[in-house]
């Protein structure tokens, strides 16, 4: 027959002192753990804005170029050199809506340049709500 285990005092102290050893080890092993994720967090979007600034570097980098500025002032604002005469066709299946600059306005009817002008000049102070269908949403922009 095996003998049964008798609590006695020291045995019940020991048993109650390892119980608050772990209580008191418990509120800093968890808040250990918060931070450390907290640093993992943090680190993450450590990484994601340094490539944000290296790509927002680059982008810098290429605008010192004055050939790709050129090169961008002669596809989107349809700009020639001296001597050069420019030309737009407009057939049927030409668009004039303008998708390459976010938050354009989009000349959508055949109305006169001056109304045109004029409606631009009071959306001025109140800018259009986002599902406007003048405004050319891009991918960056917050729908």
């Amino acid at each position: 027959m095996a003998k049964a285990i008798k609590f006695n005092g020291r045995a019940f102290a020991f048993v109650g002192t390892c119980f608050l050893v772990v209580l008191m080890l418990a509120v800093p092993i968890r808040s250990l753990l918060n931070e450390r994720r907290e640093i993992a967090a943090l680190e993450l979007k450590v990484i994601s804005q340094q490539a944000q600034i290296d790509d927002l570097s680059n982008r810098k980098a290429r605008f010192a170029d004055p050939a790709y500025v050129a090169t961008l002032a002669r596809s989107r604002l349809n700009y020639v050199f001296p001597g050069e005469v420019g030309f737009i066709v407009l057939d049927d299946e030409t668009t004039t809506a303008i998708n390459t600059v976010p938050g354009a306005l989009v000349p959508n009817d055949d109305s006169a340049w001056y109304s045109k002008l004029w409606s631009s000049t009071r959306l001025a102070d109140n800018p259009p709500e986002a599902n406007d269908p003048l405004v050319v949403q891009s991918e960056d922009m917050p729908q």
